[in-house]
Order: structure tokens, then C-alpha cells, then sequence
């Protein structure tokens, strides 16, 4: 991994946690050869039924996400995608433009992200707990 690319190695695993009136789930992948990271993210409804997927790939430049319903067919258009552009990052702290994450210790991941709401913008809070494989 070169110098100048961020470390994304505290965010590999399984988290879980509350969110959306549901469920939250997110993988994320090791490192692949050049530092970057593949992930997922499963909602489910409070019954248990699966709400909406994401898949996403991080590099140095930023994060980029799409969405899914249950049946795989996607919110973007199939050249668009989300993109939380890089601002910082720190031991254990990853900063984009909307969307952060920060492990508070070994176990536990904070998310905060920036929700639209019609013409207003609410910090989302997330707590994400990690899996043991």
C-alpha cells in the first residue's frame, strides 16, 4: 500500500447494528493489493423481511455506493452512483463529505450520515457493533 493511500484495515469484518426502524448489517472486504475495500450493507425491516441493499467500493478518492431493492433491481441509474468524496482520515476515523466512520474501540463502529429531507439535511447516528467470526 503506498504512502499516500489512506488505511482501511479497522473496518474489515461484519457489523450489525440498529438503524431505520430495522436492522443494519455491513461487510467489509480486507484490503485488496492496492488498499482499497469492497463492502455491502443489508437493511431488514423490523419482521425480519430484507428492505434494501448496498454495494460499494472505497479507494482514496472517496467511497462509491449504489442501492438495490430485495429483487436486485437498482435505485441509480445503471451509470450513476452515489459518491462520498474523501476528505480525512486518521488512525481509526475515515472522513468523507456526508458520511463518517470512527471505531470507538475494538467492537464498535459510529456512523454519522447526512440524510436529505426534502430541503433540509439531519446527521444520521449509527452504532454499528463488530461480528466475531
Amino acid at each position: 500500500m503506498g504512502s499516500s493511500q489512506p488505511d482501511f484495515s479497522w473496518m474489515e469484518g461484519t457489523w450489525k447494528g440498529p438503524g431505520f426502524g430495522g436492522t443494519m448489517e455491513e461487510v467489509w472486504s480486507a484490503l485488496d493489493q492496492n488498499g482499497n475495500v469492497m463492502g455491502m450493507f443489508r437493511h431488514f425491516n423490523e419482521d425480519g423481511s430484507l428492505n434494501f441493499m448496498e454495494f460499494w467500493y472505497l479507494i482514496k478518492e472517496g467511497l462509491k455506493l449504489k442501492h438495490f431493492n430485495p429483487d436486485m433491481t437498482g435505485w441509480e441509474e445503471k451509470a450513476d452512483f452515489i459518491d462520498f468524496k474523501f476528505v480525512a482520515s486518521r488512525k481509526n476515523k475515515l472522513i468523507l463529505k456526508g458520511l463518517t466512520f470512527e471505531l470507538s474501540d475494538d467492537v464498535k463502529m459510529n456512523i454519522n450520515l447526512d440524510m436529505k429531507y426534502g430541503d433540509k439535511v439531519k446527521t444520521e447516528h449509527f452504532e454499528l457493533m463488530k461480528v466475531k467470526n
